[in-house]
């Protein structure tokens, strides 16, 4: 009889899953707490050929719905818990009924400080939703290699309640719409055209701790972690009108259109964006053709139609006029 065929029963030390936990990492964990190895339990749970199971392992392309119930036994838990709390049990359901699978790889290491509260001494690798950034509870930040504290900041955590509001608001856009935030961010960071956004982030970076928790063998490092921080109200502000259906269509190239109609879109935009990140002014280098080359102007009109538009250079300052 194969391990796969042979009955379970309850692990002595059933240890649940955390929310969104990377399966082979809670097959590890489980294991270690039963004085087992991961691939062992492997073999019980489903026709599984390797002697070892990565901590990573997480597609699981050659499983088969049949660990959904074993594993329930094995920890006591309700295959309705389990399919919540791990993404890839949910993952193989889809395949064996043929829906098409897009697998996400946003992972990151769960506050330190909860896992503690849940009597869990290791790190622990899940997989991040969207809009989840920091630890509210103990201001941690979560979204990379090094957790910074970051509790101190109270526009960050205030960053944090706004951008679950509005991955609820605009689920079908907000993952076009972070793109395109934090090119705009990025962007004005790097090109120091906007000097009332860049006091902003030159003051928080620093109040942001040098070093802090480091997890640089479970999660990459981003070269403008700190940076990204920094920016991240100004990011999810941003977050908010471009992920907006209503100001996405405003922008969408249109068949038959003229300059004027082209410099209504663009100047709103930027009205609007100023408003939002309370600033005097987002339109710097205004009679410049750098203008045309700042990141809102490029996401008002991607396409580049209101240039095409321009005939004469009377036209540059018509497209470049401010109506306040």
């Amino acid at each position: 009889m194969e391990p796969w065929e042979a009955p379970v029963r309850l692990l002595p030390l059933p240890l649940p899953p955390v929310h969104g936990e990377v399966f082979g990492w809670y097959l590890h964990r489980l294991a270690a707490a039963n004085q087992v190895t991961a691939g062992q339990l492997a073999k019980t749970l489903t026709p599984f050929k390797n002697a070892e199971v990565g901590k990573r392992t997480d597609t699981l392309w050659r499983w088969t719905p049949m660990v959904l119930p074993r594993l329930a036994i094995l920890t006591g838990l309700t295959p309705e818990t389990l399919r919540m709390l791990l993404p890839a049990i949910a993952r193989i359901e889809a395949r064996t009924a043929g829906d098409v699978v897009r697998y996400r790889r946003r992972l990151y290491v769960a506050c330190s400080h909860c896992m503690h509260r849940r009597g869990i001494t290791g790190p622990v690798l899940a997989h991040r939703p969207a809009d989840l950034q920091l630890c509210r509870r103990h201001g941690i930040w979560v979204d990379g290699n090094r957790h910074y504290r970051v509790g101190h900041l109270p526009e960050l955590v205030a960053a944090q309640h706004r951008h679950r509001r509005i991955a609820h608001r605009f689920p079908d856009t907000l993952e076009a719409g972070t793109k395109e935030a934090q090119h705009l961010v990025r962007s004005w960071l790097l090109n120091k055209n906007q000097p009332h956004l860049l006091s902003r982030w030159n003051n928080r970076l620093a109040q942001i701790p040098p070093k802090e928790a480091v997890y640089g063998n479970i999660i990459r490092r981003r070269v403008d972690e700190r940076e990204y921080i920094a920016t991240y109200p100004e990011f999810v502000t941003l977050l908010g009108m471009v992920a907006d259906p209503a100001w996405r269509a405003r922008r969408a190239p249109r068949r038959w259109v003229n300059l004027s109609q082209h410099r209504r879109t663009i100047d709103a935009a930027y009205a609007e964006a100023e408003h939002r990140l309370n600033v005097p002014t987002l339109r710097e280098k205004l009679r410049s053709h750098a203008f045309s080359n700042d990141a809102l102007f490029r996401w008002t009109d991607s396409l580049g139609r209101s240039l095409m538009l321009v005939t004469t250079p009377d036209d540059y300052d018509a497209l470049r006029d401010e109506s306040h």
